[in-house]
Parts: structure tokens; C-alpha cells; sequence
């Protein structure tokens, strides 16, 4: 399994290496905004989740077109342009005094994202023929991600640097280099084939394939649904927190999301070596399972003390290491091959289910409270395993 490693090139370890160091220092203070938001600028349950879906919303939309645009430009340009921009964005961020020019930053950020993050695994999967590396370096790339979201919140915390409004300012380095080390690389190596071979299409030809791929269209809805659920671990479940009146909220989160990433650091692997028989579409559907699972423990799970919210954390972060390496192996797999980057692109409409989560996890808790929130996560996790059965077969069919 692991003999796939040696054949990653420059550019595969550019994304992974990339995408560790960018998760470690955005993950000491982007989880605390919603945080930042309600104690410096005195926004409720419901305006921090409306603040936070908006903007997010607003790079979902883009994100698609972004795409389009990276079959038809080329991959590397789109993720250049995204780079720069994620710097700019991080630097108001960092450096924001008002509500205006907090929320300027977030939407700009929010374009940013999809430009680097969907293009970049369409291009390590552009780099190589071989479906076994194709499918292990996703994984990595996931394992990276993980690591780099496991040491950002304990290491920051212990240097006092999480929750802190100029950590963005840390993170805007961090793209720089990133931003250095991608012209440098791209300039050495190319595809093996080129991402603007869907020159060719219009968008509304991409649109019309990907309307007809009735598999995919169900995979995106549920995608979209599991992103609600799964969502909820960010602004929803500090909010969860700040409701429950725990007193040192910033410490407890941070245990908190490093039990997540460090239990995907240690499961991954050893998961998709078990699961490895499995079909990618069951395999989805036993990941949202687990996030089920997790969801019901944390309806039940008392705050203090905290060891039955970690063990809820747990299991849903197993089914976290299963389910999200596993979405860009399905999409990789039923993508139409010059569209491959439109594809990565459309299914950011499911994370149009980040957008809402906030939105949605914040309206739940300011009227009903934290123990409906989590129970009606519990069903919709159920419901969402159901769709992705249900994919599998459609794509089995249509196959």
C-alpha cells in the first residue's frame, strides 16, 4: 500500500507539505472566530452563524465556476491566483477593527479557498497515471491536513497564540511561502496531461453533464447534507460550549479538535487498510454513520466533565477518516475526464452544507438548545447514510 509514496513528484509533496503547514497555523485561530465574533464585536447565536454562511455561501457559488475555470486555464494559474489572494485576505483578517473589515476578510478568504484547495487535488491526481498513487496521495494529502489541524490548536494554545486575531498574520506568511515554493515548482514539472484540455466546453456544456450524471448529482446532495451535520464541530459546537457556560471554552475546543485530528492521525491508515475491499460509496456511508454516532454521544455527553464529549469526538472523527479522503476517490473515479477540475468544482456545492451548518447549528441552539442540535444532527447523519447506499447503486448501474 505505502510502495505508492515513492513514485509522488515534486508537485504532489508541494500540495501535501502545503496543505499541512497551512492547516497547523489556520487552525490556532480560525475555529475561534465564531469566538472573536461574539465576544469583540457582541454578536448572538444566530448573527455569528448568519455572519459565518454568508460568506461561506458566497465561495461556494464561486468555487464551482472555479472549477470550469481550472479545466479551461489550467489548474496551476487558478491556483497561483488563489494563493495571492488568500494572503491578502488573511492580512485584513489579521489586522480588521470593525465588523465591515472582519467580514471583507472572511469573503475574500472564502473566494480564496476553492481556488487553491479543489484545483490542488485535481492536479495530484493530473500528475500520475497509476490509480493506486492517485488514490494514496489523496490520502495523504488528508493525513497532512489532519497532523497539521492535530498540532495547531495544542502548540498554539501552549504558545499563546490561539484565539488570537494576529495569528492571521502568522498564516499569511505561511501562504507566502507556499505562494514562493508553488512558482518554483510549477516551473520545474508539468502534468502528464494538461488541465486546460476542456478548453473545448463551455460551462454550460459542463453543466448539462454534470445534470445528466444522476449518480453524482445524488452524491453532491448528500454530500451537501453530511457537511451540515459534519459542520456542526466547528461554529456549532463552540457555541455549544459558550451556552453551557464552560469557563475556559478556548482550551477545552482546542482538546477537543486535536482529539479529532490526532484519532484521523492514528486511524486513517489502519481504517482504509480495513476498508480497502470495501466500495468507496459504503465506505461513505459507514463514515457518516460514525458521525451518527458521535452526534447521539454528544446529546448525551455532560460538559463537565469533558471525558464523554472526547469520546464522542472519537468516534466521529473515525468516521471522519474514513468519509472525506473517501469523497475525492469518488469523485476522481466518476468524473468525466477532461472535466475532472469542473467536477472537484461542483462538488463544492456540498460544501454549501459548511455554509449552512453555522447558519443552521446557531438558529437550533438560540431555540431549542444543545441537546435537540445534536439529535436532529443524529437523524440527518442516518438519513444521509441512506443516500450514499443508494448512490453506490445508481453509479453501479449506470456504470
Amino acid at each position: 500500500m505505502f510502495a505508492a509514496i515513492r513514485q509522488f513528484n515534486l508537485t504532489i509533496w508541494l500540495v501535501i507539505l502545503a496543505t499541512f503547514a497551512g492547516r497547523f497555523a489556520l487552525f490556532m485561530i480560525w475555529p475561534f472566530l465564531a469566538i472573536l465574533l461574539y465576544r469583540k464585536f457582541g454578536l448572538n447565536e444566530f448573527e455569528v452563524g448568519l455572519f459565518l454562511a454568508l460568506s461561506t455561501a458566497a465561495g461556494v457559488v464561486f468555487g464551482f465556476y472555479v472549477g470550469y475555470l481550472s479545466d479551461t486555464i489550467g489548474r496551476r494559474k487558478i491556483m497561483t491566483a488563489g494563493l495571492a489572494l488568500s494572503i491578502v485576505a488573511l492580512i485584513i483578517l489579521g489586522t480588521a477593527d470593525s465588523l465591515i473589515m472582519l467580514f471583507i476578510g472572511t469573503l475574500l478568504q472564502a473566494f480564496a479557498g476553492p481556488m487553491v484547495e479543489d484545483p490542488g487535488r485535481a492536479l495530484m491526481t493530473d500528475m500520475v497515471d497509476d490509480r493506486n498513487v492517485k488514490d494514496m496521495a489523496l490520502h495523504v494529502r488528508y493525513f497532512a491536513l489532519n497532523v497539521g489541524a492535530a498540532l495547531g490548536p495544542i502548540l498554539g494554545a501552549a504558545a499563546g497564540l490561539t484565539g488570537q486575531q494576529t495569528t492571521f498574520l502568522l498564516v499569511a506568511a505561511i501562504y507566502a511561502v507556499y505562494l514562493s515554493a508553488a512558482a518554483i515548482v510549477f516551473n520545474i514539472e508539468r502534468p502528464l496531461k494538461g488541465s486546460a484540455m476542456g478548453r473545448k466546453f463551455k460551462f454550460v456544456d459542463v453543466l448539462n453533464v454534470l445534470r445528466r450524471d444522476n449518480a453524482f448529482v445524488l452524491f453532491v446532495i448528500a454530500g451537501l447534507l453530511a457537511s451540515i451535520a459534519y459542520g456542526q464541530i466547528d461554529a456549532g459546537l463552540v457555541q455549544y460550549l459558550q451556552q453551557e457556560q464552560v469557563a475556559d471554552i478556548a482550551t477545552l475546543y482546542a482538546f477537543l479538535i486535536g482529539t479529532n485530528a490526532t484519532t484521523i492521525v492514528i486511524f486513517q491508515f489502519p481504517l482504509l487498510k480495513l476498508t480497502s475491499k470495501t466500495s468507496p460509496f459504503m465506505r461513505a456511508m459507514i463514515g457518516v454513520a460514525l458521525f451518527a454516532a458521535g452526534f447521539l454521544g454528544f446529546a448525551f455527553a455532560p460538559v463537565d466533565p469533558p471525558y464523554a464529549l472526547l469520546v464522542a469526538m472519537v468516534i466521529l472523527s473515525l468516521g471522519e477518516a474514513i468519509f472525506f479522503p473517501t469523497m475525492s476517490i469518488i469523485i476522481d473515479r466518476i468524473a468525466v475526464p477532461e472535466m475532472k477540475g469542473s467536477y472537484f468544482g461542483a462538488f463544492s456545492f456540498s460544501v454549501f452544507g459548511f455554509a449552512l451548518a453555522p447558519l443552521i447549528g446557531g438558529t437550533a441552539l438560540y431555540l431549542f438548545g444543545g441537546f435537540h442540535l445534536w439529535l436532529l444532527m443524529f437523524f440527518l447523519g442516518i438519513f444521509v447514510s441512506v443516500l450514499f447506499l443508494v448512490a453506490g447503486w445508481i453509479s453501479g448501474r449506470e456504470g
